[in-house]
C-alpha cells in the first residue's frame, strides 16, 4: 500500500498590500527507480480577508480528494511569518478528517516553511497519520535557491519514518521549479519534480519573489 506524497507546497511570496486576493496551482511528481510513479496536483486560494482554501489529488493517498479550509494570520516586518491552521476532509480511497497547519518564515535571503498534518481514517484506525514537510532553503540569486528538506511520517501503532532530502530550485515571473533528492545516501533514493505558479489580485505593488512552501507531497506509504 502506498501513500500519497503530501505536499510540500513550494510557493511564490509576492506580500504587496492585504487587500490582494491569490491563487496558486502546484504540480509534483515523485520519480522511484523500479516502481510506479506519482503525481499530485494542488489548487490554493487566499481571500483578501486572508481566508484560505485548498484542494488536493492523490495527496494524502492515491486516487483521494480532499479539500480544506482556513484562515492565514501574518505580518510583514524584518522577519516576516505566515501561519494557516486547516481543517479538512479526503474522499476516494482514504476516507477521513484531517487538522493540518502551514507555516512560513522570511528573514532576508533565508525561508523556512512547514506543513504537518494529522489525518483520521473512518475506514481503518491503522491508517491514521501525521506527517510534516519542512524546509530551509537560501536564495544567492533572484532566480535561483538551495536548501534542505525532511519529511516525518508516523502512521497509527508504527514506527516514526524520516526522510532527509536536498533541494534546488529556479523561479521565473510567476513561476517554480523546484527539483528534491530524498535519502540521497542511501540505497533507495528517490525524487521529486515540482512546478508551481502563483496569481495576485489588488492593490500594491509584489516585492521580490522568495521561495516559499505551501503543499508538497509526502513520503510513499509502505
Amino acid at each position: 500500500m502506498r501513500s500519497a506524497s503530501f505536499i510540500l507546497a513550494l510557493s511564490l511570496l509576492f506580500y504587496g498590500a492585504r487587500s490582494q486576493s491569490k491563487l496558486g496551482l502546484e504540480q509534483y511528481s515523485f520519480i522511484h527507480a523500479g516502481e510506479n510513479n506519482g503525481w499530485s496536483p494542488v489548487a490554493h486560494y487566499q481571500t483578501s480577508k486572508k481566508w484560505y482554501a485548498e484542494a488536493r489529488y492523490n495527496y494524502e493517498d492515491f486516487q483521494t480528494f480532499s479539500l480544506y479550509a482556513g484562515k492565514t494570520f501574518s505580518a510583514e516586518n524584518e522577519v516576516s511569518y505566515s501561519f494557516t491552521p486547516m481543517i479538512g476532509g479526503m474522499l476516494g480511497r482514504l476516507n477521513g478528517g484531517s487538522l493540518g497547519l502551514n507555516t512560513e518564515l522570511n528573514f532576508r535571503k533565508f525561508s523556512f516553511s512547514s506543513q504537518s498534518q494529522y489525518s483520521l481514517s473512518t475506514d481503518n484506525q491503522r491508517s491514521n497519520f501525521f506527517y510534516s514537510w519542512s524546509e530551509l532553503s537560501y536564495q544567492p540569486l533572484n532566480w535561483v535557491y538551495t536548501g534542505i528538506a525532511i519529511q516525518h511520517t508516523r502512521f497509527y501503532q508504527a514506527n516514526t519514518l524520516m526522510e532527509p532530502g536536498v533541494l534546488l530550485g529556479f523561479s521565473f515571473q510567476h513561476w517554480l521549479f523546484p527539483l528534491y533528492t530524498f535519502n540521497p545516501f542511501s540505497n533507495s533514493p528517490y525524487f521529486v519534480v515540482g512546478m508551481s505558479w502563483e496569481w495576485k489580485h489588488g492593490k500594491g505593488t509584489p516585492k521580490t519573489i522568495t521561495p516559499q512552501l505551501t503543499t508538497r507531497t509526502d513520503d510513499p506509504m509502505q
